[in-house]
């Protein structure tokens, strides 16, 4: 299980707090319906692109 917060990009305001087993699709598809938008990439907090799961601690 992995914990991470999420934020619509841009801002660091209104994060949710999430919990997820599985793949960046599932990361993905879990930002999607938690934020209301429809995510295709994760960004670290210094604006790096996260392209693998691995990375996310």
């Amino acid at each position: 299980m992995r914990r991470v917060t999420l934020f619509v990009n841009g801002s660091s305001t209104n994060g949710k707090v999430v919990a997820f087993y599985g793949s960046m699709d599932d990361l993905l598809s879990v930002a999607s319906s938690k934020l209301g938008i429809r995510a295709s990439c994760v960004y670290n907090a210094n604006g790096g692109l996260i392209d693998d799961i691995a990375i996310i601690r």
